[in-house]
């Protein structure tokens, strides 16, 4: 009966070293292979990793899939994200100054306070990417996705996104002076507050945007359209609207002082108490447009 009872306390713990053992060797989780895989360059993809602080200088990360992952604080001097997958990760308060990130997606990525000053992002994926207060001046947005993005509070001085889809985007307070935006979507966006002085949205379609007391100073609008807009106390002083559409656009004391509206659409516009004085309207239509208490170009006020 003792012999018996020592033979199975020897199985015993036979059975619960062999399964220690086991337990010592078991592999590590996907995806910390993955990360220790990705860290030691034998691999460019770590979807979901977690690399924040991570060394990642000089890599050449080209279509490299990283979707998902925590990138914050990671080091990117000289790194290379053309065409790479970035989507939904976190890159918040990283600096990503001068970096190529042509054709990537970087769609509901959070990118608060991120800075791509003088970065590519042409043709980049951005729709839903978080940017409040992101730096963004200077960088190349050509052709690029913007749309629903939310900027807000956003640097996008001197930026060249001429192209680029900002449909449904938040850019309250967004300073964007100088900016080029030729050819650009802006289909009910949000401007409230911004400040687009001498800004370039020649052909822009800005279609039901709202740009309640955002300023335009100087800024070239040739030919866009700003049809519905919302416009109240918008300062449009010595902006370029010839040929510009702004049916049906609401622009009750928005500031026009010598702005160029020629040949443009004011067809039942909102101009109420607005100031034109020394504003050019040669060959405007002006259809049901509303010019109550506005003050004319010849300073003479509506009744």
């Amino acid at each position: 009966m003792r012999g018996e009872k020592i033979v199975s306390s020897f199985h015993y713990f036979i059975a619960f070293g062999m399964a220690l053992a086991t337990l010592c060797v078991a592999p590590l989780p996907v995806a910390a292979q993955d990360r220790e895989a990705f860290l030691a360059r034998q691999t460019i993809h770590c979807p979901r990793c977690t690399l924040d602080g991570a060394n990642l200088e000089r890599r050449d990360l080209t279509g490299a899939d990283l979707s998902g992952a925590d990138l914050r604080g990671a080091k990117l001097a000289r790194t290379v994200l053309r065409n790479a997958n970035l989507s939904g990760a976190n890159l918040s308060e990283t600096n990503l100054k001068r970096r190529d990130l042509t054709g990537a997606d970087l769609s509901g990525a959070n990118l608060t306070g991120a800075s791509f000053h003088r970065a590519i992002l042409r043709n980049a994926n951005l729709s839903g990417a978080d940017l409040t207060e992101a730096n963004l001046n200077l960088a190349i947005l050509t052709a690029a996705n913007l749309q629903r993005a939310v900027l807000r509070e956003a640097l996008l001085y001197q930026t060249d996104a001429g192209g680029a889809d900002l449909s449904g985007a938040d850019l309250r307070a967004a300073l964007m002076g100088s900016a080029r935006l030729i050819n650009a979507t802006l289909i009910g966006a949000d401007l409230t507050f911004g400040d687009l002085g001498e800004a370039r949205l020649t052909n822009a379609n800005m279609r039901g945007a709202t740009l309640i007391e955002t300023n335009l100073r100087g800024a070239t609008l040739l030919r866009a359209n700003m049809s519905g807009i919302k416009g109240e106390r918008a300062n449009l002083v010595q902006a370029a609207l010839r040929g510009a559409n702004l049916a049906n656009a609401v622009l009750r004391g928005a500031d026009l002082y010598q702005a160029d509206l020629t040949e443009a659409d004011l067809s039942n516009a909102d101009l109420r108490s607005a100031r034109l004085s020394a504003a050019k309207l040669f060959n405007t239509t002006q259809a049901g447009t509303n010019f109550q208490g506005a003050t004319m170009p010849d300073n003479s006020i509506r009744p």
